[in-house]
């Protein structure tokens, strides 16, 4: 019995979507843009601020720096870790098992095979990649000696640079190339899709790129700072020890670190989705869910003007016996 009302009630309603083919379009496309508008805002909003990071050790991720507590910028208080104060704090901090410094979204100038071309790169103390817990599929990671002073440069490169611009040749590990006009050598390939911190395609040690040089020399860098918390160690206690530096710091280098005199620990993700941009994405979520709902409403007044339209003609299927529209 059950079977046979479904398959009349699909018979009537096939009948019905043949009969008023515009009606069944035009609710389909309104239908359509609200949902598709939802779905891909919310797919950015997922990957952006739900989702995270899909690193392993993603929830020990953070970011630490010495800020300026009455200043702010779009991003969040001023700060900033000279790569003296990074060398200093690294070898006496007891919150985190690896830290790292880097430069990212640096544009790097190579030569290959004679061939100039121009990436996007990030220059890397040798922690970084161990903290993400990622590594080169082919060749090594970046060693400490490194970033030594003097040492011969060496570079990681992306999937598609090696794909795209060496063949994906199998003996990629020692080839030559020169960076920034310096000769360089790759010892290693990252794995398909990795492009972290934002969109680089070559790792390259900071050091040898930048030397470390005295606070107060204007050649001197401030490299943003990655860490992982040791198990056990909450942001409460790392913010504690670092803000202890930060004051150390501040009184010992006033020159350079005066105004810095507060620390700042938070998840690496919230690092990467500042408060405003946060509210942005929310925001446009808010608007597509308003859309939809606007589309929604806009097919029940239609399905309304229909049946108002049709009431005649169903007051007389009524009267013979009808027991539905059809």
């Amino acid at each position: 019995m059950i079977t046979d009302t479904f398959i009349q009630d699909l018979r009537v309603g096939i009948r019905v979507l043949l009969r008023e083919r515009g009606f069944c379009a035009m609710a389909v496309v309104v239908l359509a843009l609200g949902i598709c508008g939802v779905t891909t805002t919310f797919s950015v909003v997922n990957g952006v601020m739900l989702r995270g990071f899909s690193f392993p050790n993603s929830a020990r991720l953070v970011s630490l720096d010495f800020v300026d507590p009455t200043s702010r910028n779009f991003f969040g208080q001023n700060g900033q870790v000279s790569a003296m104060d990074f060398e200093e704090l690294r070898g006496e901090q007891r919150s985190f098992e690896l830290a790292a410094a880097y430069l990212n979204g640096s544009t790097v100038n190579a030569t290959i095979d004679g061939t100039p071309r121009r990436y996007t790169g990030a220059y890397v103390t040798d922690s970084f990649l161990r903290i993400l817990g990622v590594a080169p599929i082919l060749g090594r990671d970046l060693r400490p000696e490194d970033n030594a002073p003097g040492a011969e440069k060496v570079a990681l490169i992306g999937y598609g640079i090696w794909q795209r611009d060496f063949g994906g040749t199998a003996d990629i590990v020692g080839k030559a190339l020169r960076i920034n006009g310096t000769p360089a050598t790759v010892i290693g390939v990252m794995p398909r899709g990795f492009a972290f911190p934002a969109n680089e395609e070559l790792w390259i040690p900071l050091y040898s790129e930048f030397p470390v040089r005295e606070r107060n020399d204007p050649r001197s860098i401030n490299p943003a700072v990655l860490a992982l918390l040791k198990t056990g160690v909450s942001l409460d206690q790392a913010n504690a020890e670092v803000s202890t530096f930060a004051k150390r710091f501040a009184a010992a280098y006033p020159e350079t670190n005066k105004q810095f005199d507060a620390g700042l620990v938070e998840p690496l993700l919230k690092t990467f989705t500042p408060l405003q941009l946060r509210g942005t994405l929310l925001t446009m979520l808010a608007f597509c869910v308003g859309l939809l709902l606007i589309g929604c409403v806009n097919v029940m007044n239609m399905q309304f003007a229909r049946a108002t339209l049709r009431a005649r003609e169903l007051a007389i299927r009524s009267s013979l016996g009808a027991t539905g529209p059809g």
